[in-house]
């Protein structure tokens, strides 16, 4: 079976829920038929961001795309926020699902938290894919150097772009700006080496977040990963021009048994 990128595919989902779990309400979508595949966004962002992820992915995988707490049509974070909470919605929602087992993608926010509950239930992730982040990160780091990541500062046009994916109000959008959530994830070394789960670790090499040291130090750890520093990209590594390579080589990475043809060019294989 060779790989097919961006085959036409309805983007009407098969199903669109909005759920209470873990004492919040969070939204979520299913796209195709398969092995399950969860789909995590980043910070601001929501489920939405994947929609051009979807026709891929869906020809291989019953595809789970699912806005964050905070984010989307979920509810809003509150000051009680915690990177370990948000992985506990996850877990809620796939028992929630009777998933018992499943893959998954996250990005930066969306990576924390699989990061985080693989920690704690490695049995649940077959298989991630970790992009652009780090086992000790504190969001707040950021602030004590630029304080333009406030809500009053934003620019007017994006915050218009901002209430076109978040649907809970004004109210729900300054919530993710509040520069005093505990945005923060410490994992020890130890930690992370007993986490058994396969794991791609996806880091651009212009990350100007977090630079490429967070991703080096996670591959060491991380028992059964492998590491793709992307070249000449920054923190969002697999948008744009690197979008089709991404399809590509996650698909051959979640592909265990061989049945996707290895189709990647090997000047583009980075561990």
């Amino acid at each position: 079976m060779s790989i097919i990128i961006g085959k036409s595919f309805g983007q009407t989902p098969e199903k669109a829920e909005l759920v209470k779990v873990n004492g919040i309400e969070m939204y979520y979508e299913v796209y195709g038929e398969g092995e399950p595949l969860l789909l995590l966004h980043g910070w601001t962002q929501s489920s939405v961001f994947w929609s051009k992820y979807i026709p891929t992915y869906a020809q291989y995988f019953k595809v789970y795309t699912i806005d964050l707490r905070g984010h989307g049509r979920t509810s809003p974070v509150t000051r009680d926020f915690t990177i370990e909470k948000s992985s506990q919605d996850i877990l809620s929602l796939l028992d929630y699902l009777h998933l018992k087992k499943v893959n998954a993608i996250g990005l930066s926010y969306g990576g924390l938290v699989l990061l985080q509950l693989t920690r704690l239930h490695s049995e649940r992730i077959k298989a991630m894919i970790l992009i652009g982040i780090s086992q000790n990160y504190d969001g707040g780091e950021n602030n004590n150097v630029d304080d333009s990541f406030s809500y009053e500062n934003l620019p007017s046009s994006y915050i218009e772009e901002l209430k076109q994916i978040h649907h809970r109000g004004e109210t729900q959008i300054r919530a993710m700006f509040d520069q005093n959530l505990n945005y923060k994830i410490n994992l020890s070394d130890e930690e992370v080496k007993v986490i058994n789960s396969r794991a791609l670790i996806v880091q651009g090499d212009r990350d100007e977040i977090l630079g490429i040291d967070p991703a080096i130090s996670l591959y060491r750890n991380l028992p059964n990963s492998e590491l793709w520093i992307v070249p000449n990209t920054g923190h969002i590594a697999i948008t744009d021009s690197n979008l089709e390579v991404f399809l590509t080589r996650s698909l051959q990475f979640f592909d265990a048994k061989g049945k996707i043809e290895n189709q990647l060019p090997t000047k583009n294989k980075h561990r």
